[in-house]
């Protein structure tokens, strides 16, 4: 009886202790469980409120290592599928995409059924997106939404099914995603984020009014005030775009009333100086500028009030040194401002042109004062984007100096213009044609005789090949004779340097062998090809 109670002694404490190993172990597997989604948790709080991401980055590190333990220790446990999932998340986050796209894959395949799943099909999607596979990405919502309609995470997969479609440049496809969320969106955020995002791509797209009429609708009573300072800059920017000046300086003025933090106000400066510039109340804007370069110096905001100033005094004001000194401040403020590099480009370009304009003084030939000309428009149109400034110029150069080797460099540049900057082709060919006609010796005439035919005129452009052709042979017919006139003589003989008696530079030739073709009637259309060289060449 004694040795009974023995034995039954001490099977109960084996049974204990089988118990509490089983449940230390459970205990184990679920604490690494629990400290890995704690400090998941924790970085994704501080993702996006801390400056320094190493730490952040050291916490889901962390998540990864703890959550596969788990999953070698015990792969039996129920919490795997839990684990896997945490891992895949940690692996995006830290730009692990593949990693963690193997991940969600492995979660869909081992459990099919875990409540995971959904959310997998979504991380899986926003990691392509991450990586830039935009194609594979858009598959991944479109299985979401297709497989899971109804899934309470349906709205975050249309918002980044939206980013996708823009990042395609499927625009309207984009618009149609947030106007679904907010159509079908009972949460108040989640219809103000969809009215937002359409806001901020139709600002994107340079539709300013329908930008402006989304982000009114969002600055009711009880937003944020960072959200109201936010979406004001927008919508006061979208003001001045569409002539909505006086909007836009009330706009600017009720905020610069109600802002505490200093940092706050230069930008909303600069938005009360361009709503002065929208009134073409320049010399308020310029002061406006000024106080900003005073108030903010050495700052991005004070880089972009001169680079301001600088568009001011040069398109508005035509003082080219004043917008020479404002656009070289730019980069010394800032060197990493978005209007630096473009500033730098403007102050060096305008140092050159008013260099061209002092080289005036004193005595010129007629072929440096066509240089000058013709440098002072490359410099107007390819720096300063002066269209209008540049073709005066390229136009006095073919007028006025016909006989430099600039003149037929300038009137490729025009035909350039017209095809690229004017989209205009009838009158692109015209000048083409024409160019072909005055300076039909020049490597300018071929490649205009090339733009010609791209532009969608053949016929025309064999015509004047074959006028090309027959001008060179005339040409070498008399640089022949020349020759042997100069063996019969000995005498060198002046002008074969490739000029023809029986030819006329300007017009094409004398006799009807060599007649240019006839370019008054220039109703056929055709398509447009970029020039690579605007001067199509050197002579």
């Amino acid at each position: 009886m004694n040795r009974f109670k023995k034995i039954s002694t001490l099977s109960l404490f084996a049974w204990a202790g089988v118990v509490l190993l089983f449940t230390l172990s459970s205990c184990a597997y679920f604490n690494t469980l629990y400290n890995a989604r704690r400090l998941y948790k924790e970085a994704e709080e501080e993702r996006s409120k801390t400056d320094s991401q190493r730490e952040v980055s050291s916490k889901y590190k962390e998540v990864v290592k703890k959550c596969a333990q788990l999953v070698s220790n015990y792969p039996k446990s129920r919490y795997v599928d839990d684990a896997v999932f945490l891992m895949g998340q940690a692996l995006v986050r830290e730009g692990e995409y593949d990693k963690g796209i193997r991940k969600f894959f492995e979660l869909k395949t081992n459990f099919p059924k875990s409540k995971y799943v959904p959310r997998a099909l979504y991380w899986m999607a926003l990691a392509y997106y991450e990586k830039k596979d935009f194609s594979q990405a858009y598959s991944s919502v479109e299985k979401f939404l297709t497989t899971y309609p109804k899934n309470k995470l349906r709205f975050k997969v249309m918002f980044l099914a939206g980013d996708i479609a823009r990042e395609l440049e499927e625009n309207e496809e984009a618009l149609n995603f947030y106007s679904k969320v907010v159509e079908e969106a009972s949460d108040r955020e989640l219809v103000n984020e969809a009215v937002l995002r359409s806001a901020n791509l139709f600002f994107d797209l340079e539709e300013y009014d329908k930008a402006a009429a989304n982000y009114e609708k969002l600055l009711r009573k009880g937003i944020s005030w960072e959200d109201r300072y936010k979406i004001s800059l927008s919508l006061g920017k979208c003001y001045t775009a569409i002539g909505k000046c006086k909007e836009a300086e009330n706009l600017y003025n009720e905020l610069l009333a109600k802002v505490i933090s200093i940092k706050e106000k230069p930008a909303l400066r600069l938005g009360l100086a361009s709503s002065y510039e929208c009134m073409d109340s320049l010399k308020s804007a310029l002061k406006v500028y000024d106080s900003v370069t005073k108030e903010f110096p050495k700052s991005l905001y004070s880089a972009e009030a001169y680079y301001r100033e600088g568009i001011i005094y040069h398109e508005k004001l035509d003082s080219l040194e004043r917008a020479q000194k404002a656009f070289e401040m730019a980069p010394k403020e800032a060197p990493s401002s978005d209007f630096a590099s473009i500033a730098l480009q403007k102050a060096n370009s305008l140092k050159r042109l008013m260099e061209l304009e002092k080289s005036r003084t004193g005595k010129q030939s007629r072929e440096q004062i066509a240089e000058r000309r013709f440098y002072a428009a490359e410099i107007q149109l390819t720096k300063l984007d002066e269209v209008e400034h540049a073709l005066a110029n390229y136009k006095a150069v073919i007028d006025t100096f016909s006989d430099t080797p600039y003149a037929p460099k300038a009137a490729y540049a025009v035909g350039w213009v017209y095809v690229n900057k004017l989209k205009d082709t009838t009158a692109a060919v015209s000048q083409f044609a024409d160019l072909v006609k005055m300076f039909p010796r020049t490597q300018q005439a071929l490649g205009a005789v090339e733009e010609i035919k791209a532009l969608g005129y053949e016929g025309l452009g064999d015509s004047l090949a074959s006028f090309v052709d027959s001008v060179l042979a005339d040409t070498t017919g008399s640089a022949a004779g020349a020759a042997a006139e100069r063996r019969r003589t000995g005498t060198p003989v002046k002008g074969t340097e490739g000029t023809a008696d029986s030819l006329k530079c300007i017009g094409g030739a004398a006799d009807s062998s060599s007649a240019a073709p006839d370019t008054t009637d220039l109703s056929k259309a055709g398509g447009r090809r970029d020039s690579t060289a605007i001067t199509g060449g050197n002579d």
